[in-house]
């Protein structure tokens, strides 16, 4: 006897088929796995919800309660973010025919997210995360090198996980790395950064993994290097000992980066080949709070109160 096929089920394997086609056009691997989170999560509901529809029974208000669930169980952020995953999934469902009448999701709109603002960090908060990580031990001197090229490139922390210990070059101060779409670039660091790099890369030679692993970062584990979610956590761990305003965690390096770049006269073009963006509306995204800032400094030089009474 075999087992009775439910709707989940048949998401299930849905989802599966989509993962070969996202492998197929070498998606990140960031990117997959929120992807097919979103298919987990819609079929689950689904399930919880007692609907049981094939792709071709969904109308758009399953995906709007979809969405709403989510919203009022997170935020409108996280809704938001689901809505553009589902809208990827279903248009793979049209183009696989699964869906043969009309997309549902072209019956639906995203949901509005409040615009927030990510603070800045200023230069104390920089050093006061930097003299967190100031020992000599392995962990010290790794943390320093992570710190200073955030500081130094604004780049994703998936982007300095992918760092191979082969592509950093200490002569010329850059090194390679992978981008979303797995698009490889080179970025360059100063030559503080490139100090604490080759104090990192000299502790890292000891290290029981320096051999076999290719990857830059090690932990104090002798079995494994250090993973994406070490390095979160690393980053929120000594924004807490630094007593950081808010979390600390590498978007805020990020933001940081674009208004110091910007503030520095650095070009829109020559941010969008750093930060590995292909579109200009990300380096204005990044640099929103930027822009607050700069007129909140040029204000504090303008006052108009204060040169009507001086």
């Amino acid at each position: 006897m075999g087992e009775t096929c439910t709707n989940a089920a048949v998401w299930s394997m849905l989802a599966e088929r989509w993962r070969k086609t996202i492998r197929a056009k070498a998606l990140s691997t960031n990117t997959e796995r929120g992807y097919l989170y979103t298919a987990r999560r819609w079929a689950e509901w689904l399930s919880d919800q007692g609907h049981d529809v094939e792709p071709a029974d969904v109308e758009a208000h399953h995906v709007d309660d979809f969405i709403v669930d989510i919203i009022e169980a997170t935020s409108a952020a996280n809704g938001a973010h689901h809505y553009r995953n589902l809208r990827v999934y279903f248009a793979w469902l049209v183009k696989r025919k699964e869906i043969k009448t009309g997309n549902p999701m072209d019956e639906t709109e995203p949901p509005n997210v409040p615009e927030k603002i990510t603070p800045l960090l200023s230069d104390e908060e920089h050093a006061a995360v930097l003299l967190t990580c100031s020992g000599k031990s392995l962990a010290d001197l790794r943390d320093t090198a992570i710190v200073l090229l955030f500081i130094d490139t604004g780049m994703r922390v998936s982007e300095l996980h992918s760092i191979d210990a082969r592509d950093v070059d200490l002569t010329t101060k850059r090194l390679k790395i992978c981008g979303k779409g797995n698009k490889e670039r080179w970025v360059r660091f100063g030559a503080s950064t490139g100090l604490a790099l080759a104090r990192y890369l000299k502790a890292r030679a000891k290290h029981p993994l320096a051999e076999s692993c290719s990857g830059l970062w090690l932990s104090r584990r002798v079995d494994k290097p250090l993973c994406v979610d070490g390095i979160k956590h690393m980053l929120n761990r000594r924004g807490r000992q630094a007593k950081v305003s808010d979390s600390l965690h590498a978007h805020r390096f990020r933001h940081d980066f674009t208004h110091r770049w910007k503030q520095a006269g650095g070009s829109e073009h020559g941010l969008m080949i750093i930060a590995g963006w292909s579109s200009t509306k990300m380096p204005r995204h990044y640099g929103k709070q930027a822009e607050v800032q700069r007129a909140l400094d040029e204000h504090e030089r303008l006052s108009p109160a204060d040169s009507l009474i001086a």
